[in-house]
């Protein structure tokens, strides 16, 4: 009878105490989750989980196994016992991914874990607290089930060879990773943008809009050229061909001069211009730079045609094919007639008294966004545009902001009108252009025998002049 009274009174005290206890460890978990999420701190969601679920478990089998006295073995017990252990791993698994890996900084290496990796941890420590759950709750033996679960494995792993290759073979990509989505790589063949990386392929697209599909057994065993890093810079190599006649320093320097015209050409490393091979036609030469991946088409479209229009500006000739013809009634070979630069101007200013020296006037030709000359170089001569269209501008801060516009037949470049001076503005080509440059004696020879036109050359002038004033008052001003 006493025996059965203090196990009566036992119970009561159990009983009281979960009363007791339970709401006051609700409580007290609950304004700690509430102060967690006031902080912004991601750990809350694990601690309003220990509240939700192993407080509850917990209590559930207190009151099972000391308010009830319900023996270990019961079902019921068993059956809250795992309920316990099931949420108590969670909530750990949980507590830990929360802690080293989302509150990580960028760059770390919790941050370079591959999530996949972080999933099959985590099931492994699930499947391992799940066996001694299964073995020490309820009293089973585990060796019949791992052998059944080493053959099982054996078959899937036969089974399923392939597709668990690349599923390791994705697992070490992830952890090295030598590419992430966004970078541009070129593998096995395909290359492009990396759109996608899953277990099985990666997935990339290429410039022509295909999504190509690399199984990571593949990617494991190719190797990975990625445009992306350190950073995307590719080198480029651009030949081209040029005259015996054409020296060939002038033509190394002529193609330096395109590079370093060029935005979007990078200056450092400075670009190369070498000299490459003697072929029976020519002199082969490469220009080398070096330009994001992301303008490497753009850049070079700007590279192949500048090459153009400053081998016109200096007089270098792209050969043709060498192709003999042997015409035995013709006394020589046809060549089309060229008109003196000299010769230009007199036709276009009707002045017959300009002198025949050929370096007082040179035919030059510029592409489109070209720069003519640049704000604060030295100008010897003024420019007569013949054809397209010229953009005037100021710079301020590396910014310029154009004050007019040179039409076909106007000249520019006043202040190399008095011998060498630097220039107050930039001449910017904003379509082909054909230019004339006069040397000062020549200028001067066309305005003394036409007055109207050093007249009318002086008014346009002295716009240009204001319309240059009153932007750089605006600039100051801003």
């Amino acid at each position: 009878m006493n025996q059965l009274l203090a196990d009566l009174g036992a119970r009561w005290m159990w009983a009281l105490a979960l009363v007791l206890a339970f709401p006051a460890a609700l409580l007290a978990l609950n304004e700690l989750a509430f102060d967690l999420v006031r902080r912004g701190r991601p750990i809350a969601t694990s601690v309003r989980f220990v509240r939700t679920w192993v407080l509850s478990a917990l209590v559930f089998v207190l009151f099972l196994r000391n308010v009830l006295d319900l023996p270990g073995e019961h079902l019921w017990v068993r059956l809250a016992l795992t309920l316990f252990w099931v949420c108590v791993v969670l909530a750990v698994l949980g507590a830990i991914n929360t802690v080293v890996f989302e509150q990580a900084s960028q760059g770390s290496w919790q941050s370079r874990v591959p999530k996949l990796l972080r999933d099959l941890v985590r099931l492994l420590l699930v499947a391992t607290a799940g066996a001694l759950v299964f073995s020490f709750v309820w009293g089973r033996e585990l060796s019949g089930a791992l052998a059944a679960l080493g053959v099982t494995s054996i078959v899937v792993g036969l089974a399923l060879q392939e597709p668990l290759g690349n599923l390791f073979s994705g697992l070490m990509l992830l952890m090295e990773r030598p590419f992430e989505v966004g970078d541009n790589v070129e593998v096995a063949g395909a290359s492009g943008v990396v759109k996608e990386i899953n277990w099985r392929s990666a997935h990339i697209k290429s410039a022509r809009g295909v999504v190509q599909i690399v199984p990571n057994s593949t990617l494991n065993k190719e190797i990975i050229n990625n445009y992306s890093r350190p950073r995307p810079v590719r080198m480029e190599e651009i030949e081209v061909a040029f005259s015996y006649d054409d020296p060939p320093n002038l033509v190394r320097d002529s193609l330096l001069e395109v590079a370093q015209g060029t935005p979007g050409v990078m200056q450092d490393p400075a670009p190369i211009a070498a000299t490459f091979a003697y072929t029976p036609s020519a002199i082969s030469y490469k220009l080398i730079y070096r330009t994001t991946e992301d303008d490497r088409w753009p850049v070079r479209n700007d590279v192949v045609t500048r090459i153009w229009y400053v081998a016109k500006r200096r007089g270098l000739t792209m050969p043709y094919p060498v192709v003999r013809q042997i015409n035995y009634d013709a006394e020589g070979p046809f060549v089309p007639p060229v008109v003196p630069p000299v010769e230009q101007l007199r036709r276009l200013s009707k002045v017959s008294t300009l002198s025949d020296d050929e370096g007082q006037v040179r035919a030059l030709t510029f592409g489109r966004d070209e720069v003519i000359f640049s704000e604060g170089s030295e100008l010897s001569g003024v420019y007569l545009l013949i054809s397209g269209a010229v953009s005037l501008e100021v710079g301020a801060d590396g910014v310029y902001s154009p004050i007019g516009a040179v039409a076909a037949g106007e000249y520019f470049g006043e202040a190399g009108m008095y011998g060498v001076q630097p220039a107050e503005m930039r001449a910017v080509a904003s379509l082909d252009c054909a230019v004339l440059w006069m040397s000062p004696e020549t200028v001067r020879t066309l305005f003394e025998a036409s007055p109207r036109l050093a007249r009318e050359t002086g008014q346009i002038l002295e716009a240009r002049r204001r319309a240059m004033q009153a932007a750089r008052q605006l600039t100051r001003r801003g």
